[in-house]
């Protein structure tokens, strides 16, 4: 069998793999980086920006956000059921991270919070500016990093309890990684439904909609996840984590989960229902898509309805609206109406305008319940200009009635899977036992089990924050351990 050594190799060539490989190149190990994929950069190319704390655009606008105070929120948000040595460490280099990455020439433009009452932490890349992962990519190689692609590793290599490198495959065959220390950055298990109905039982295409070309086609063929490369070697099993979120199915998908010309479908003022035309939640959890996405999967089939009228779209197009889709850049040149117009060319019913309750009844499949349940809102409002069932705000609480009647279909839809690997705050794979497995790191979505049930959208910029944080600490601990066992070749 064919031999490469190396001092550290990377498994992953996106957000966590690239910035793993640039730290630990610099300082001064052997490295290479093993893709299943023909190139670099992952699902997302870096993301669209980082989440940062104490950042020096922070101070520049003027936000006071502390260190400790994202801490301190982080926990209570989790309950204290995640690595809080871990999150303090992310929270504590993020600034830097910041620094480091427009030291490279990544163009962090703006500040965004998600939704009103966010955090202004998300430093937003901008629009048509090279990708994160393009601009750190050369930087790597510049530094001596190798890259092999088209090659997937099948199983770890451990002697004496310690990672000593890996069985990779490429169109030669088999060979093996002889490796001083093995960091695992193959960006989580999202593209594998089998894998992720085994272990959440959700299917994703199916329960949860997911991005076009986001799962592998044939599981059967698939490369081995880094997850599971991981178990297999005696790491502890974490729970995964859905990143999802309330979204009106592609192909209309967009920021905040509708098409950027159509913000209308995000507003408290609206009434949301269910299959059987019933409300289900205050809608003003809309702004936290998130929050939103949990409570539309335990609905019949996974579905809610988005409606307004004519004379409430009045008022949003010339008055304005309360939850605006922020700055992020996603916009074409079509206008609202030149947007609904080609959508239904284009066959598509997931967004539909009746001039009746009864024709959007039987149009969208909800049951006539809803006719009630709009009389019954209705009646709340003009009678005591209350919501005696979910309390919305009294600002929010339009009555439903007259005009054309607009409605959005919603599921949730899922950015990507995550966890799997527990690390500790030096990015150490644990083993059962809580301990470390000695050579052995993760980064990135295979090891964010750092937010327990759902994504923190009140911190956005987080997955791609972290994957570039941990990854950069991969790198600077890979490298340290070679060094400390006179690994060197």
């Amino acid at each position: 069998m064919r031999t490469l050594k190396t001092e550290v190799a990377i498994i992953g060539a996106g957000a966590a793999g690239i910035p793993a490989a640039i730290e630990a190149a610099q300082a001064g190990a052997k490295v290479d980086v093993f893709e299943y994929s023909d190139h670099a950069g992952g699902a997302c190319n870096g993301g669209n920006g980082v989440f940062a704390v104490e950042s020096r655009m922070q101070k520049q606008k003027q936000f006071t956000y502390t260190r400790e105070q994202i801490l301190r929120y982080w926990m209570e948000y989790t309950h204290n059921n995640v690595d809080a040595r871990l999150v303090s460490e992310f929270i504590n280099r993020s600034a830097d991270t910041v620094d480091w990455l427009t030291g490279y020439g990544v163009d962090l433009c703006d500040l965004i919070a998600y939704y009103p009452g966010a955090y202004y932490v998300w430093h937003f890349r901008r629009d048509g500016s090279p990708f994160i992962t393009d601009l750190l990519l050369p930087v790597s190689e510049q530094a001596g990093a190798v890259y092999h692609y088209n090659t997937r590793v099948n199983r770890l290599t451990m002697r004496d309890g310690v990672c000593t490198g890996f069985v990779a495959e490429d169109e030669q065959g088999e060979y093996r990684v002889e490796a001083g220390a093995v960091i695992i950055a193959s960006g989580g298990t999202g593209k594998r439904a089998d894998f992720v109905y085994q272990e959440t039982g959700w299917m994703l295409g199916k329960d949860i909609t997911v991005f076009p070309g986001m799962l592998y086609e044939d599981p059967a063929k698939a490369p081995k996840l880094g997850v599971e490369l991981a178990w297999e070697a005696g790491a502890q099993h974490t729970k995964l984590m859905i990143d999802s979120f309330a979204s009106i199915p592609d192909p209309n998908f967009g920021p905040g989960g509708v098409p950027a010309q159509l913000p209308w479908f995000r507003q408290p003022q609206n009434i949301c229902v269910n299959l059987h035309g019933e409300r289900f939640i205050d809608e003003a959890e809309m702004r936290n898509g998130a929050f939103m996405g949990n409570a539309i999967a335990i609905q019949k089939q996974s579905t809610a309805f988005m409606i307004f009228t004519q004379s409430m779209r009045d008022r949003y197009d010339n008055v304005g609206m309360d939850y605006e889709m922020g700055n992020v850049h996603f916009m074409d040149n079509l206008t609202a109406d030149e947007y609904l117009e080609m959508n239904w060319k284009r066959g598509n019913r997931d967004i539909m305008v009746y001039d009746t309750l009864e024709e959007l009844c039987d149009g969208m499949g909800i049951d006539r319940r809803l006719i009630e349940t709009v009389r019954e809102y209705n009646d709340n409002i003009c009678a005591n200009r209350g919501d005696p069932i979910f309390h919305k705000d009294y600002r929010y609480l339009t009555p439903i009635e007259g005009g054309k009647y607009y409605v959005a279909k919603f599921r949730r839809h899922a950015y990507g899977v995550m966890g799997g690997l527990r690390i500790n705050y030096r990015a150490e794979v644990q083993d059962v036992n809580c301990d470390s497995i000695p050579g052995l790191y993760a980064a990135g979505n295979d090891a964010n089990s750092i937010y327990t049930d759902t994504y923190p959208f009140v911190l956005s910029g987080n997955t791609s924050s972290f994957a570039i944080n941990t990854g950069r600490i991969a790198g600077q601990e890979a490298a340290k351990w070679v060094k400390s066992r006179c690994i060197r070749l």
